[in-house]
């Protein structure tokens, strides 16, 4: 029967792939900036298109649900998750024991509820060592506890459970002969796999996870790996250590008779160091060995950017898969075998700061995890090869059309991974706030985000008032506008010059001829004269707007914006 059901699942497969090559062919895309090679910007135009496409595509086919948070569900924070799983391939099983670690909130609990899909069944449970009841029903399991818990008491519970995944998030796969399992839950299915609180907003401190498999795998997952051992002749365990806290959808495993590849990486202060580990297909080894080298040296520019590795006493690394082509697993992230490319090494690393280390508070604010990756994109090309490289990228990644970041409605799965919205003109907005603070701010602003949040969640008004409060300004109107509007600025400018001696006076008018309401924002004027060029900055904040300037010289010409660091029509 097994040897049956593999070519079914290949047909499968390819049908998948050609269905999602299929919509990113007709999918609209931005204008490319006049500087960069076409073929090599539409390329990677339709390799990004496929981290957000397969996403949204493989969870639209499961009609899931976004996980629905039970009044329970906030008499308590998950503190800890210990999982011993062994996953079977020739039955499709995967048998799983849980323990939970939680602390009682503001009101006495009695029951605990967990996210976990009807695919899976849940059984033999115990609440403070105590055998007891568990129920299991649309999709919540709930655990009766053996007394009434008060206020900050800590409750530990314990289940057993098993089943058949579900196909999109954990997947029985193979290749060249050999059985391969792995996993992708973003954004909502980790409680297809395992019991969880499956919710950005309670991110557990620390998990354990034992995977036992075959002897000839080897289990790469989360954190650190602090033990292999033998619980049965032909078998191998796994022990990983995630010793910060984790968002359910970060939790991952990868299995598979790995070539391993090992790199160390040293901190900032030139002392410490780090394993960064690569688990290879081996069919694919020389491709990694051509790529994957170059990110310890990412690890050095982003930590020079916001502040060291979140995850230094653990590891970074990649593991090879066949979901889409990326994911950002918490010290671990995943790259599609076929896939090998510097800026989705830069993506999927730059996302251990941004949506990691801190984590979007719900998928409404997905914009913060990857808006920040991609922006990190052409960050990594202006550390590489400069400004004028990393303007270009951004000039790629530029949308103009309808649609808001924030994500109206989080069970909308092409929503939540709109490549235009979530991915591009986030990225804008980052790039447009760098433009609006200037480096110095802008940098001290992220740092102290990202300090504020640490191993934890956050939303976009957490995010503003972080960068409001380094800043010195109200940023409420930039995110207003950017984030919960629609549209971009479309400038329409007009001016004059009259002479005041050896100087020109310069008479400047600025319309904002939008149909949407007008933004505030700071404009960059740049006047060129025959004395030379001066970049001036004013505060445009109304439809119509007139400014006087004073220049020596005799004006020559002039530019709104002409660094491009403002997502607008001129």
């Amino acid at each position: 029967m097994r040897m049956l059901m593999r070519p079914l699942f290949t047909i499968f497969i390819l049908i998948l792939i050609f269905t999602q090559a299929h919509a990113e062919i007709h999918s609209p895309l931005a204008p490319f900036p006049f500087e960069a090679p076409f073929t090599k910007q539409f390329q990677k135009q339709q390799f990004q298109l496929q981290e957000a496409l397969s996403k949204a595509n493989m969870l639209a086919t499961m009609q899931m649900e976004n996980p629905s948070r039970t009044a329970n569900m906030d008499l308590y924070d998950v503190t800890y998750y210990s999982l011993e799983l062994e996953p079977v391939y020739d039955e499709y099983t995967l048998y799983g024991d849980i323990t939970v670690k939680a602390r009682v909130l503001d009101a006495p609990i009695e029951t605990l509820e967990l996210h976990l899909q009807a695919n899976m069944e849940a059984w033999n449970a115990h609440s403070g060592g105590h055998p007891t009841l568990v129920t299991h029903l649309e999709n919540i399991i709930t655990i009766y506890l053996d007394r009434t818990y008060e206020p900050g008491e800590m409750v530990t519970i314990s289940l057993s459970y098993e089943g058949n995944p579900d196909f999109s998030y954990f997947r029985w796969d193979f290749y060249a002969f050999e059985d391969w399992i792995w996993t992708m839950s973003e954004p909502y299915g980790a409680s297809y796999w395992w019991p969880c609180k499956n919710m950005n907003s309670d991110k557990p401190d620390s998990l354990d996870m034992k995977i036992t498999v075959p002897e000839h795998l080897i289990a790469a997952s989360n954190g650190t790996l602090v033990s292999e051992t033998v619980p049965s002749p032909g078998k191998k365990t796994y022990h990983w250590q995630e010793r910060h806290a984790i968002a359910p959808y970060l939790v991952s495993l990868a299995i598979y008779p790995y070539t391993v590849l090992n790199y160390t990486y040293t901190a900032l202060d030139g002392t410490t160091t780090m394993p960064v580990d690569f688990y290879i297909v081996p069919q694919f080894l020389e491709q990694a060995l051509a790529l994957y080298p170059s990110t310890v040296d990412m690890i050095e520019a982003f930590a020079q950017g916001f502040g060291e590795y979140p995850f230094l006493d653990e590891k970074y690394g990649h593991a090879h898969y066949r979901g889409s082509s990326g994911m950002e697993h918490q010290t671990l992230s995943s790259f599609n075998i076929n896939y090998y490319m510097e800026w989705l090494q830069s993506h999927e690393l730059s996302h251990q700061w941004f949506g990691n280390y801190v984590t979007c508070d719900d998928f409404h604010h997905i914009w913060l995890n990857e808006g920040f990756a991609t922006w990190c994109e052409a960050y990594w090309r202006e550390i590489n090869e400069g400004m004028d490289a990393y303007h270009s990228e951004m000039g790629f990644a530029a949308y103009h059309g309808p649609g808001t970041i924030f994500v109206e409605d989080a069970t909308d799965f092409q929503a939540i991974f709109d490549y235009s919205l979530s991915y591009k003109k986030a990225s804008w907005v980052v790039h447009i706030l760098r433009g609006q603070l200037g480096d110095e701010t802008f940098f001290a602003g992220v740092r102290a985000y990202l300090d504020t949040y640490a191993h934890s969640s956050a939303t976009t008004e957490q995010f503003r008032d972080v960068m409001a409060e380094v800043s010195g300004r109200n940023l409420d109107d930039f995110f207003q506008r950017w984030i919960y509007g629609e549209g971009t600025p479309d400038y329409l400018i007009s001016w004059s010059s009259s002479a005041v001696g050896d100087d020109t006076q310069v008479s400047l008018r600025v319309e904002q001829t939008q149909s949407e309401p007008e933004f505030h924002l700071q404009l960059p004027i740049l006047i060129q004269t025959t004395e030379g060029e001066q970049l001036f900055t004013v505060e445009n904040d109304q439809r119509i707007q007139n400014f006087d300037f004073l220049v020596p010289g005799q004006l020559e010409d002039l530019q709104l914006d002409p660094d491009h660091w403002i997502l607008c029509f001129i």
